[in-house]
This record gives structure tokens, sequence and C-alpha cells, in this order.
């Protein structure tokens, strides 16, 4: 019965059947709580996890390498991610139907260390 077996799941399959990622970020990225730092290091854990950390970082603008067939759906797995991790009100700040994850990613980063010279005045 050999070849009978199905391959084993890779780390992204696993990700699909994650109910919530809040149990292993369980506090909310906020403008208020000034958490961006822990946030952020527990959401690249979680993408390493995952191997999808890649998601976050800006495209290579050549690639010699075989296009990945699932990387938009893995993307967009990731841009729900941070959108469930974060605030309503960051959500309504970076949210845009076609987004790529690296640039929420950038988008929030921004808002953050953009307002970090204001909060020390």
């Amino acid at each position: 019965m050999t070849g009978d077996n199905p391959p084993p799941k890779q780390p992204i399959d696993k990700a699909y059947s994650i109910a919530s990622i809040n149990a292993c970020i369980p506090s909310p990225l906020d403008l208020d709580k000034l958490n961006y730092n822990s946030w952020s290091n527990l959401f690249k854990r979680f993408c390493r996890t995952y191997d999808v950390v890649h998601h976050l970082d800006k495209p290579a603008s050549t690639s010699t390498s075989q296009p990945d067939p699932f990387h938009e759906t893995n993307d967009s797995l990731v841009v729900m991610w941070m959108y469930s991790t974060i605030s309503p009100k960051l959500v309504d700040m970076v949210i845009d139907d076609t987004t790529k994850a690296h640039e929420v990613w950038e988008r929030l980063r921004a808002l953050f260390h953009d307002n970090k010279a204001s909060r020390v005045i």
C-alpha cells in the first residue's frame, strides 16, 4: 500500500486550519496601547512558524525562481491575519482589497514609527 499515503502537511497547509490567530497574538495592535514592538515580534514569529514571513518583506524586483502558484492566496491569508489582530480603527486606516501583505505591514510600521517622535515631545 505504498503510494497511498498523502504527502505530509506543509506549514502553510496547517495555517488554513487555524481557528483563531488571536490565541497566539492575544493583544491586538492599537494606536493607544503603544504595543507595536510586541505585536510585530509575535506576528513575525507566527508567520515564521507557517513559513510565510517572506510575505512581510518587499518582493525582489527580479526573481529567477519558479513562481509559487499559491503566492496570492497565501499573501491574502497573511493580510487577513493582520486585519484580525489589529484594532478596528487601524483596520480602517490600512484596509484595501488590493493591498499585499508587505504593504499593510509597512503601513502599520510607518503609522507607529511616524508617531514615535511626536509622542516623545
